[in-house]
């Protein structure tokens, strides 16, 4: 194979060398390339752009990749583009003739491209410009596992203050988390680092809620009007918080998304796009689970209240083993409610009195009771009715 014919060494002593990825369809231009860099490197060979993508994913990143320009099926400059948005870290260095200097010039101009190499170039300026692109990597790396240190670090002090002052809160969070990595799984999704830690962080705010707020949330109880206007703001809350920690532009946007911001003039990326509708029907199925005990019933109802995006529910469904909607529970005001009809769920006051427990069949004096609580106290409306 070609990917060991111009290798040097053995994979013992290759191990701690920078691995450099060399691309090019003339034999002749590897095998220099490889006497050239082989001592010092730990080098991977291709003869076009379609094993050089296969070798990056089998292989995994490498630390520079060294591509002809002029090669048959993808160039040189596109197969850096690719390489660009599938190993960003991956330092790309162009090799090609003078002819094509312009349009070396305009790919590193348009930052697809880290340098270019004129053929024939060199031996010291290949040397030269490889170590110059490896050590620029090397210090990107270096900094990129500080940022990460500081920032889970960060993020480990922030869920610890929720842990300590809301355990409620916290542990609400944790399930939260939890439905939102299966969604993602479920969904075939990207980022899910960032949407897992957005969906954490969209639940600080708890330390702002009075703990039998938190309580009553957590039992299915119905929260007054200024009490769910405390636990909606949650997400906003935090925001001051994690806006200045490093690598969270994604979970900042989510969060500011989920908070009810309007997206900026061309709109959220795709990553938060899709984490603010997984994390907001993970946080309403939460608490319509905690009102029902049951997930056919949760997903009926914010199927009924249109609350979540088809395809999240979709997925929800698919992940809960609950069948479509055909024979699903509706949901009907107080006023709607016709004798005959069996209760999904709890009838409660808005006071968090259970007035009717679910599997009850409604009657007449029934919808009386329910007519004249709703005058005078207030009842949690819609209710869930099974069909």
């Amino acid at each position: 194979m070609r990917t060991e014919l111009y290798r040097s060494g053995n994979a013992d002593t290759d191990s701690g060398k920078p691995a450099v990825l060399l691309v090019d369809d003339e034999e002749s231009v590897l095998a220099t390339l490889s006497l050239q860099l082989g001592k010092d490197h730990r080098l991977l060979l291709a003869g076009d752009g379609d094993e050089a993508l296969r070798l990056l994913a089998e292989n995994g990143p490498v630390a520079a990749v060294i591509s002809d320009m002029r090669m048959p099926g993808m160039d040189g400059i596109e197969l850096l583009g690719r390489i660009q948005v599938d190993y960003p870290d991956i330092m790309r260095i162009l090799h090609t003739g003078y002819g094509d200097m312009s349009t070396a010039i305009a790919a590193i101009n348009a930052g697809g491209v880290y340098r270019y190499l004129p053929k024939p170039a060199s031996r010291a300026d290949i040397c030269e410009t490889v170590k110059t692109a490896i050590d620029r990597h090397d210090h990107a790396m270096a900094e990129r596992r500080m940022l990460d240190t500081t920032l889970r670090a960060s993020l480990q002090a922030l869920f610890g203050i929720l842990e300590l002052s809301s355990p409620v809160g916290f542990a609400r969070a944790g399930r939260i988390r939890v439905l939102v990595g299966e969604l993602v799984h479920e969904m075939e999704l990207d980022g899910l680092w960032e949407i897992e830690v957005a969906a954490m962080a969209s639940q600080l705010g708890a330390v702002t809620v009075p703990p039998e707020v938190l309580k009553r949330m957590e039992d299915g109880a119905p929260l007054s009007f200024d009490e769910q206007a405390m636990v909606s703001a949650m997400p906003g809350v935090v925001l001051p918080l994690i806006n200045d920690i490093p690598m969270l532009e994604d979970v900042v946007a989510t969060v500011r998304g989920l908070a009810g911001e309007e997206p900026p003039p061309g709109g959220w990326n795709a990553l938060v796009e899709g984490a603010i509708s997984v994390v907001r029907a993970a946080i309403e199925y939460e608490t319509a689970e905690s009102r029902t005990n049951s997930p056919a019933l949760a997903i009926a109802s914010l199927t009924q209240r249109g609350m979540c995006a088809p395809h999240v529910l979709a997925a929800l469904r698919r992940l809960k083993g609950v069948e479509g909607t055909t024979n699903a529970p509706q949901a009907y005001a107080i006023s709607e409610l016709q004798v005959g009809m069996r209760l999904a769920e709890d009838v409660r006051a808005v006071n968090g009195l259970v007035l009717i427990g679910r599997g009850t069949v409604v009657t007449e004096v029934m919808l009386d009771r329910l007519v004249n609580f709703s005058r005078v106290v207030g009842l949690v409306e819609p209710v869930l009715t099974a069909t």
